[in-house]
């Protein structure tokens, strides 16, 4: 699985399963031409931010933010920034390699149960 397909498929999961869990997911993989990323850059978006962010306090944490990767995918120095920065600021930030761990960390920090498909393949 792509990262955009890991994060699609998780992102659908949480909407079927917990709907009410308030949650946002990022542009970062999106392929845009030159203009639009300059735009979305002086609306405030910032290289590294995590590719889903959970408004939702647990565990003594302010929130859950996941940086997803597929299988053999590394963190840039922007995104381990922001990992260390937010964890610093009270949240529970983690990156994830492929949707199992995606769905482990959400039930972790939630002590829920969201199924993980059978699809899963990094």
């Amino acid at each position: 699985m792509t990262e955009h397909e890991i994060q699609s498929t998780f992102v659908d999961l949480i909407s079927t399963e917990y709907p009410e869990i308030l949650f946002c997911a990022t542009v970062g993989g999106a392929r845009m031409s030159i203009a639009e990323a300059k735009k979305i850059k002086r609306a405030g978006y910032r290289k590294g931010i995590p590719d889903v962010i959970f408004y939702e306090p647990r565990m003594g944490y302010m929130g859950l933010c996941i940086e997803i990767k597929k299988k053999g995918g590394r963190t840039s120095p922007h995104q381990r920034q922001w990992k260390a920065d937010l964890l610093k600021r009270g949240y529970q930030a983690v990156v994830c390699i492929g949707l199992h761990e995606c769905v482990q960390q959400f039930n972790t920090y939630f002590r829920l149960n969201l199924p993980l498909p059978r699809l899963d393949a990094g």
